[in-house]
């Protein structure tokens, strides 16, 4: 069975099977009828089918009469600035994000960097394309761009560059474009970054581009205690997402780092709004509030999050995931490199290391971290089909009566709350997979009540497929 490739945030399949260069082709001109676009801004990531759909891509652009506009090897968080920047009328990442190596695919934004997915655009983009037409060839341009200091220097406005003090960091790349961002910006502070899976390679020798799973942590966790480092980066496949781990070769779980960067960043706005996802609400609602914030809740995606952010001005918007963003004024958007800026400065104002910064937050208000089950009758990397979804509904159904006597919400998919702890059941957007986080009042608690929800999910035949993992602080 063909993989469904219009997907909630993107587009993703395996190449060739799902995307080869004729679908990819016939996708371009679809976008191009979708936006009646004039231009195009577009970057890629390494892995080995991506060069593929990206000539396709830029083939289609060139014979719909389009202005390319080439960056050439970029992250998405790069593609997503030059495009809200630039005010291109569509810009373009090929890659599959985390699932790079395994999947082939590309994001889209709309006219300056407005957020694509379902619920804005997917659904007619899809249309578009299964009613494909060819029509006549125009004669479009292409031209490289570079707009990599703009990228780094609009990264920097975050912080006091005077402030940052000499620190000594690890960076894992992952062997993928995250590693570019830091070879563009070490040059304009006093730190010394020490560069592990660095070669551009899309094999990804060293590990999966994906930071979420532990084993893909290990190489920047012992290299931070082989050194002695401040802390320790870790870049998904395309660079819109950070990890961090602190001196001690702890993971920092997403919230914490949001937190911090709230916290940060109200100091000098407040009373402006901070949107967070359903995932682990506690700190982030505490450590808002009690720097004169508004906390509110959205729904995980970056579509939901940009839409939500430019609806209502927020400052920031952080999910538990690593997606971290920012406000530029006319366009809301991913950038990891702002987010690495602000706890390094953090950190160098403080005094303090990222784990001390991190401690009573870690102790106050413990979480599970996240946990990835397969649905009865699926495999992990099986479609996400609608037969998936309505054996997801019945298998959620059982949780709810499980749990009646607790505060039950359809808000993202499934959360129950009881006076002392929480927990959150949501689909993965890719896959057929429930996703678990929890939260309560102790760690004690986070590890009991983790493991009831866990072998409820088992009875009901679902599996656990990994986990992020989180160290507690007890």
């Amino acid at each position: 069975m063909a993989m469904e490739i219009f997907r909630d945030y993107d587009i993703r399949g395996e190449y060739p099977e799902d995307i080869n260069d004729e679908i990819a082709y016939k996708i371009g001109r679809s976008i191009v009828k979708l936006f009646k676009a004039k231009n195009v801004v577009i970057g890629r990531d390494i892995s080995l089918n991506t060069p593929h759909i990206y000539k396709m891509l830029i083939k289609a652009f060139v014979d719909s009469g389009l202005e390319v506009s080439d960056l050439g090897i970029a992250g998405t968080d790069v593609v997503y600035f030059a495009g809200g920047a630039g005010k291109f009328d569509i810009g373009i990442e090929v890659t599959a994000s985390h699932s790079a190596g395994h999947l082939s695919g590309l994001k889209i934004v709309g006219p300056t960097a407005k957020p694509f997915g379902k619920g804005s655009g997917m659904e007619e983009l899809k249309e578009l394309y299964n009613n494909y037409q060819e029509e006549p060839k125009k004669k479009g341009t292409i031209k490289k761009i570079d707009v990599w200091d703009d990228f780094i220097k609009n990264s920097l406005k975050f912080i006091d560059i005077k402030k940052i003090k000499p620190l000594k960091i690890v960076v894992d790349a992952s062997n993928a474009v995250g590693g570019v961002e830091i070879d563009k910006l070490e040059k304009y502070l006093p730190v010394e970054f020490i560069k592990i899976n660095w070669e551009l390679d899309g094999n990804y020798p060293g590990h999966e581009p994906n930071p979420f799973l532990p084993e893909n942590r290990e190489d920047v966790i012992a290299k931070v205690k082989e050194v002695g480092a401040d802390m320790g980066l870790i870049f998904d496949g395309d660079g819109d997402r950070i990890y961090f781990v602190d001196e001690n070769g702890d993971y920092i779980y997403g919230v914490y780092i949001g937190g911090l960067i709230a916290g940060k960043m109200l100091k000098n706005n407040p009373n402006k709004i901070i949107l967070h996802d359903i995932r682990a609400v506690n700190y982030i609602v505490d450590i808002v509030k009690k720097n004169k914030g508004i906390p509110k809740m959205e729904l995980v995606g970056h579509t939901y999050f940009k839409e939500r952010m430019n609806k209502e001005n927020a400052l920031f918007g952080m999910e538990s995931s690593g997606h971290i963003y920012y406000n530029f004024g006319n366009f809301m958007v991913e950038n990891s490199v702002i987010a690495i800026l602000q706890i390094i400065e953090l950190i160098s104002e403080s005094g303090k290391t990222l784990g001390e910064l991190t401690k009573g937050a870690r102790k106050e208000f413990p979480v599970s971290g996240e946990y990835n089950f397969s649905l009865p009758g699926f495999g992990a990397t099986d479609d996400l089909t609608e037969e998936a979804l309505e054996v997801m509904e019945k298998t959620l159904d059982k949780v709810r009566e499980r749990y009646s006597d607790g505060d039950i919400s359809d808000f993202d998919t499934l959360t129950i709350k009881f006076s002392d702890w929480r927990f959150n059941l949501r689909p993965s957007a890719n896959d057929p997979l429930i996703r678990l986080n929890l939260e309560a009042d102790a760690s004690n608690k986070v590890k009991e009540k983790t493991k009831e929800v866990i072998d409820l999910l088992i009875s009901l035949k679902c599996v656990l497929v990994n986990e992020s993992g989180v160290t507690q602080v007890d």
